[in-house]
């Protein structure tokens, strides 16, 4: 096989491998939006005389702002930029997806049933303003986001001007409201793993800006990663 042929060989695969992941992954949020959007009327419709009202108020607005962030992400893959650079490698696939769905089999536990009403109403708080926030954040990351380490285009503008990684900040925002309302022992253990999976993410995806874009050193040094003023 010539090395022209070889050439397009690879650029072929890696296009189709590139459609399977959008259609994939964003027909997982979209599906994701469409669920939320159901819990969300769900507790708009469903008033019990015996509960606050802002119970139910709490519920439905989580369940819409969550809808709204994953119709966002849903789109975001399907019109994302290509891949500039990918961090080759399995550990830092294993660590971006394990960091983005390990809360997943809180699912099979289940809410806390005894949960007081102020925890319930401060899960929902973190919840929503945490996903406001993120679309928010999104809306100034545009098509260069994705949820393994790739270098797209480098945005320093917005929230990026503050922090480097604000999104994986406000994930944790959401990540804890979500422990509260399935506040158990496992569900503690899966944060802190989830956390630490996290950084592995922030690691990774540095590696590949920095390989990807040199003006990222700069921006690096006068910019915190996380936490502003700290970290």
């Amino acid at each position: 096989m010539s090395v022209s042929n070889k050439k397009n060989k690879n650029q072929s695969s890696a296009f189709w491998r590139d459609c399977l992941v959008r259609s994939l992954l964003g027909g997982y949020f979209a599906f994701s939006a469409v669920l939320c959007l159901q819990y969300g009327i769900k507790h708009l419709k469903g008033f019990d005389p015996h509960l606050p009202q802002i119970y139910f108020i709490s519920n439905a607005l989580s369940g819409f702002s969550m809808a709204l962030y994953s119709l966002t992400v849903a789109v975001l893959y399907v019109v994302r930029l290509p891949a500039v650079t990918k961090f080759a490698g399995t550990k830092p696939a294993i660590a971006s997806i394990l960091g983005a769905f390990m809360l997943l089999p809180l699912i099979l536990i289940g809410p806390c049933e005894d949960l007081p009403l102020w925890a319930r109403i401060l899960s929902c708080f973190l919840i929503i303003v945490s996903n406001i926030l993120a679309v928010w954040i999104l809306f100034w990351l545009g098509r260069s986001f994705s949820i393994l380490p790739e270098g797209r285009k480098l945005v320093t503008r917005g929230p990026y001007s503050i922090v480097r990684h604000p999104l994986y900040l406000i994930e944790m925002l959401a990540i804890l409201g979500t422990v509260i309302n399935f506040l158990s022992w496992q569900a503690v253990l899966l944060f802190i793993a989830q956390t630490a999976m996290q950084f592995a993410r922030i690691h990774y995806e540095e590696q590949v800006l920095k390989d990807s874009f040199p003006e990222y050193e700069a921006y690096a040094a006068q910019t915190r990663r996380v936490i502003p003023y700290l970290y």
